[in-house]
């Protein structure tokens, strides 16, 4: 369900139970009590249907977080090394120096054997646009504070682990900004400070690879809308050319 569909259905069970309270409160003193007892059934019954889709849309990516670490702890993790959660937090630890190395550069060669083409093309699209407009970037890593995993889902035909996608909310402290032709900061601040990164791992069937990072200014509202990856029993590694040499 997408944002306005939410709103939309948030809109009308609102006004039902708005309405509610003042059918209750306009009933005579001839009216039966079972009729008052079913309004405020339907009133509370309206105001927790409310709430509670409000909070499935509010809380979406602390619900979908639950539910990804449970894959990946209990499912997939005891099977698939890379997919443990603490080898995520520590790929992504080693992975992130190179990404704020490489903004403070302009150059993300580093991360070519680790990274999917559409990210180093994205980057070097950037770093082009801001030469271009004469700006300066400016990023110096200091620590990450947490990594959130928000969902995991198929991008490709597969099969698992290959084309399987892992979203990422990271709490990061760093120094971030960028500056114009007369030195001015026209973004972020040289003061370090906390800032949210959404990070989209990809995984080539053998290992992990960076596929895009952007600045997370609000909450990934269409998790829920992504396809999932199927049971952890019907996963298989590519096969290898090294697989053939040892088998000849």
């Amino acid at each position: 369900m997408n944002q306005l569909k939410v709103m939309r259905t948030v809109n009308v069970l609102l006004s039902l139970w708005v309405l509610t309270p003042s059918e209750l409160w306009a009933q005579s003193e001839s009216e039966p009590t079972q009729y008052t007892f079913s309004g405020q059934l339907l009133f509370w019954t309206v105001g927790v249907l409310i709430m509670g889709i409000m909070a499935r849309f509010v809380f979406q990516e602390q619900i979908h977080e639950r539910r990804t670490l449970r894959r990946l702890i209990n499912e997939i993790g005891p099977f698939y090394q890379e997919f443990d959660i603490d080898a995520v937090k520590h790929w992504v630890s080693r992975c992130a120096a190179h990404v704020w190395r490489g903004w403070q550069t302009g150059n993300m060669e580093s991360l070519r054997d680790f990274s999917t083409p559409e990210f180093l093309e994205e980057e070097e699209r950037f770093v082009q646009e801001a030469l271009a407009n004469g700006q300066a970037r400016h990023a110096e890593l200091d620590t990450i504070l947490k990594v959130h995993p928000l969902g995991i889902y198929m991008v490709g035909p597969g099969p698992a682990p290959r084309d399987v996608e892992l979203m990422l909310r990271l709490e990061i402290k760093g120094v971030d900004y960028t500056l114009d032709q007369a030195d001015r900061i026209v973004h972020g601040t040289q003061k370090v400070r906390q800032v949210q990164h959404f990070w989209l791992l990809r995984n080539d069937g053998v290992q992990w690879r960076i596929h895009r990072v952007w600045e997370a200014l609000e909450d990934a509202t269409d998790l829920v809308d992504r396809p999932e990856v199927p049971p952890v029993n019907e996963w298989s590694r590519p096969k290898l050319d090294s697989d053939d040499l040892l088998q000849g």
